[in-house]
């Protein structure tokens, strides 16, 4: 009986606490840490794999940066308006063609963008369609940007417009792109 009346007084004593215990106010939720100020990756852009000014690919120079991202738009009945993929511009003045994000990529999106490819591919580039990102479930580490010229005359045949997306501001200048 006194082992029960000391269980007793002791749960007892523990509500009491409990109760009497200052409950604090649950924490203010921490804001995510926000992008460098010269990271422009916002709005329509958001699924493309690059952002202003990141450098396309190696060598990280001046001259690889990207100037400009556009949306490389379907126009074709089946994927109306449907985002295949991005032009990206570098600082040099070159344009890269390069797929969405595999999140949103579709297959009828695969087929319009290396349609794209294969008629625009610099003579200099010898791949003419998207390789595989992963092959048996292994990175495959292939080159994901290509060299192109889309004249303003292949896109209607190519069923495809270009939408500005978004662009680094005139008169400002570039980051390092090694920092």
């Amino acid at each position: 009986m006194n082992v029960l009346a000391m269980l007793f007084t002791m749960t007892l004593g523990a509500l009491t606490l409990a109760q009497t215990a200052p409950i604090s106010p649950p924490a203010a939720p921490t804001a995510a840490a926000p992008l460098s100020p010269d990271t422009l990756n916002t709005g329509p852009c958001m699924d493309s794999t690059r952002a202003v000014p990141q450098v396309l690919q190696a060598p990280i120079v001046n001259a690889t940066q990207i100037v400009r991202i556009d949306k490389l738009v379907s126009t074709a009945s089946n994927m109306q308006n449907e985002t295949i993929g991005f032009l990206y511009t570098l600082q040099d003045g070159s344009t890269w063609l390069g797929q969405r994000s595999a999140d949103y990529m579709s297959p009828a999106g695969a087929r319009a963008i290396n349609r794209v490819l294969a008629s625009t591919h610099m003579p200099d580039q010898t791949v003419s369609a998207f390789p595989p990102t992963m092959k048996y479930g292994v990175a495959t580490k292939y080159q994901q940007f290509f060299k192109v010229q889309i004249p303003a005359t292949a896109l209607d045949p190519l069923q495809v417009q270009l939408v500005s997306c978004v662009a680094w501001p005139a008169g400002r200048a570039l980051p390092d792109p090694s920092m």
